[in-house]
């Protein structure tokens, strides 16, 4: 096979390898029951302002039921990253190994103070 024709079809194989890629879900309003499929994992995202030191935080692990956190993330729009106590969004990554029901409790605070939060967000979740 000739060089340029063996980079092609490399190049064929690396892109198809990505297009099987499954992208998450995101869900951003609690008000609505959420449901994902078993074996999958989806997201959360809260607009949040960690510049202020508030930062939402899981208040009943509990609760999770079949549900397994798996990560958190905050990212500030690249448009406003250079402006002083410009706001972004918190992004949690839950997996759902397992079917059953399991609620999602969060709480926007500052972590080290023993004062109410300032906000809430309860995700309700089925996983079938």
């Amino acid at each position: 096979m000739r060089p340029l024709a063996a980079a092609i079809l490399a190049l064929s194989v690396v892109s198809a390898a990505g297009c099987g890629k499954e992208s998450r879900t995101t869900f951003d309003d609690p008000t609505q029951p959420i449901t994902v499929a078993a074996g999958s994992e989806f997201d959360l995202a809260l607009k949040s302002n960690q510049s202020t030191g508030f930062q939402w935080v899981l208040v009943d692990s509990a609760a999770l039921g079949p549900l397994r956190f798996v990560s958190k993330d905050y990212t500030v729009p690249r448009e406003d990253r250079e402006k002083n106590g410009a706001g972004g969004t918190e992004r949690w990554t839950f997996n759902a190994p397992a079917a059953g029901n399991g609620v999602i409790s969060l709480a926007y605070k500052r972590p080290w103070e023993s004062v109410p939060p300032i906000d809430s967000a309860r995700f309700r979740v089925t996983v079938r």
